[in-house]
């Protein structure tokens, strides 16, 4: 009886552990830095020597190799005492980190795509913009990595922006705070299937069959707004539930207009 307790203990204890161990991911919209933007991955713990961090070739959707590592740059991993360790790049979406057993955080900064978008030739609406205190098009997919074989833990992104601007997506903030958002994922694709964007606040919401749609626009000159373009937006969501009918389960969607 005494081995069976302690084995449903030291069980339960690594139950426990496996669901306490979670990623954590914080980006920086406020000190943006030559139009580009800090991100801070911290790692799971690893058992073997060398970890893979990958960004994403493609994503689903878009049928092209886009390529978001070539938008990566001054990656770097550290230990948990913040030496750095030896990090190979092997191609361009994939670093192979030595030591890694010691491994505490990677950095890296990020370039967009709206800026150079013949260059990059990335998909628009799988792009990317960064525009510091006006505007940010985060498709997580293009500023967040991940750890090979460790996309299923759960994910805990923090992002630090002015308080000018409010961040539309269908997340749910846990942090009260006007300039810190806090957002919890199952796992890294859940999170990339979820994009935000970032501007002074404009948008409407409503409800079509017990979905909430939240509508946000960013309109550089003003010409467009979410009260303006909202009612056609409406019609448009009430028609595509009509037609998907139960299919479409999800409880809110943000739809965001750059």
């Amino acid at each position: 009886m005494k081995k069976f307790l302690l084995s449903a203990a030291l069980f339960g204890a690594l139950q426990l552990s496996a669901q306490a161990e979670k990623i954590k991911v914080t980006l920086d919209l406020v000190n943006v830095t030559d139009d580009k933007v800090s991100v801070v991955v911290t790692a799971p713990k690893m058992t073997q020597n060398q970890a893979v961090f990958l960004i994403p070739k493609t994503v689903p959707g878009t049928y092209s190799a886009d390529d978001y590592g070539r938008m990566i740059e001054d990656f770097k991993a550290f230990d948990k005492k913040g030496k750095p360790l030896t990090v190979k790049k092997e191609d361009v979406n994939t670093y192979v980190i030595q030591n890694a057993k010691n491994l505490a955080k990677v950095t890296y900064k990020v370039n967009d795509s709206f800026d150079e978008e013949s260059k990059f030739d990335v998909f628009s609406p799988a792009g990317t913009n960064i525009d510091k205190d006006n505007n940010f098009v985060l498709n997580l997919h293009g500023f967040v990595g991940y750890f090979k074989d460790k996309t299923d833990l759960p994910i805990e992104l923090i992002i630090d922006h002015p308080a000018s601007l409010t961040g539309a997506t269908a997340l749910v903030d846990e942090d009260p705070s006007d300039v810190r958002d806090v957002f919890t994922t199952n796992r890294y694709f859940d999170l990339t299937d979820n994009p935000i964007m970032y501007s002074k606040p404009d948008m409407v919401s409503f409800m079509v069959d017990g979905m909430e749609i939240l509508f946000a626009v960013y309109s550089p000159t003003g010409a467009h707004s979410a009260a303006s373009l909202g009612p056609d937006m409406e019609k448009t969501m009430r028609a595509q539930k009509a037609f998907m009918g139960d299919i479409n389960q999800n409880k809110k969607y943000a739809i965001l207009l750059y």
